[in-house]
């Protein structure tokens, strides 16, 4: 019984620990923002201010949602890709399969892409055999046009589909029709399923401008011009543009570090004055230098600089029974793992949109001293070993105790 008693209190004493690190867990952070009310349960798209991202530690580990209930809640971190490409099948559709007077197969194909096109993507049902084709065009299907004789395809059979593809590649042509003959007499034909081309649309992140930047030039004479840009916030920057003005034709290497560090180069290029200077970074910091060199040349007037953040986001999922703050700002903090990260390409198709910008320091933070808050959790280990140590005492002072009864049983 005695065994079981430690037992419930050493459990007793570990639930109430834990209870209390989840209470203090957002004490530590030294900023929290309040989540808009929920009006509907599901998941939400939580877009992050650039100022948020500025109070938190390069790699966002130290932001945190809890509930009403001071429980976490889990999220994905993502943030809209600087470039990505995604395809698109267009279908055209299969205007007629006839055998011409030539007893050949004749297929029509309409163009609906309102473009030019150099290939066709054929959805064949699956077969071992060869063909040979030519491809013709026209604009009223009355009149054709050659574009590519004697283009061969090879059987393509696949054990496990039903269907194969096949790709015919020609020279770019815009024809309202397209015509496959399938050359020989008599000779069956493909069964052609689909017809059409894959596109591929090149889309470009969503970024936020940043506030512009302080800006002091000056011209050496090392033929070197050293640029301060200064920002009021520790921004994360992904892009930026810097416009210069000089000689009306111009192309000067430049250099970008961080500002006290020479050593730390962010990115390396060459201004312009025939392209717009647009560049991808990813740095954060709020003090840079910018060193152009002009070697024989006047020096450049650095006019401005532009800098971007892409869009950066928190999805997860919310309900409208509760309420929720976000906490940021904790340079002790550590990424956290959650279950929800396993789910990132199926959790949230078409997620609401909340942006949380407002924010204002956490007033239930131990202090704003870092090293106060540093003792805080000491404190805290302090506690759970003295309670290890005190319940290894009687555990062990039980024990004594129950070997001795067990020899006096034996005397």
């Amino acid at each position: 019984m005695k065994i079981k008693s430690l037992y419930k209190i050493f459990l007793s004493v570990f639930i109430t620990l834990n209870g209390l690190q989840q209470v203090t867990a957002q004490n530590n952070f030294a900023y929290k923002a309040s989540i808009d009310t929920i009006r509907d349960t599901g998941f939400y798209k939580l877009n992050l201010a650039p100022k948020i991202i500025a109070k938190c530690k390069p790699g966002l580990e130290d932001i945190r949602i809890f509930d009403d209930e001071q429980k976490q809640v889990s999220y994905i971190l993502k943030n809209d890709l600087p470039i990505f490409r995604k395809e698109n099948f267009t279908e055209f559709p299969l205007i007629a399969t006839v055998k011409g007077a030539d007893k050949q197969t004749h297929v029509t194909i309409q163009n609906n892409a309102n473009r030019s096109v150099n290939s066709l993507l054929l959805f064949v049902k699956n077969t071992d055999a060869s063909r040979t084709f030519n491809i013709s065009g026209s604009d009223d299907g009355l009149q054709w046009f050659v574009i590519k004789e004697n283009i061969h395809l090879e059987s393509s059979l696949q054990k496990d589909d039903e269907a194969i593809i096949q790709a015919l590649s020609f020279p770019a042509s815009s024809y309202k029709y397209f015509q496959l003959t399938i050359l020989g007499k008599d000779v069956l034909p493909f069964n052609i399923l689909r017809a059409g081309i894959y596109t591929e649309d090149l889309s470009y992140g969503s970024y936020l401008e940043l506030p512009a930047p302080i800006i002091t030039q000056k011209d050496s004479s090392d033929k070197m011009s050293y640029i301060n840009i200064d920002f009021d916030e520790n921004y994360l920057i992904n892009k930026i543009i810097i416009d210069a003005a000089g000689a009306k034709f111009f192309k000067r290497k430049f250099s970008l570090f961080k500002k006290h560090d020479v050593n730390d180069l962010i990115l390396e290029g060459f201004l312009s004055s025939q392209v717009a200077d647009e560049f991808i970074i990813n740095t954060k910091g709020n003090e840079f230098l910018l060193r152009i060199d002009n070697e024989d040349n006047s020096p450049l007037k650095l006019n401005t600089v532009k800098a971007f953040q892409l869009n950066t986001y928190l999805l997860t999922h919310l309900s409208n029974a509760k309420y929720y703050s976000l906490y940021f700002g904790d340079s002790m903090a550590s990424a956290p793992k959650y279950d929800l990260s396993f789910f990132s390409d199926s959790a949230g198709k078409s997620p609401s949109e909340r942006f949380v910008s407002n924010f204002e320091k956490n007033i239930d933070m131990v202090t704003a001293n870092p090293a106060a808050g540093k003792s805080s959790k000491l404190f805290l280990w302090v506690i759970i070993a003295v309670v290890l140590a005190a319940l290894s005492y009687f555990t062990f002072k039980m024990l004594g105790e129950v070997n001795k009864k067990s020899s006096n049983n034996e005397q």
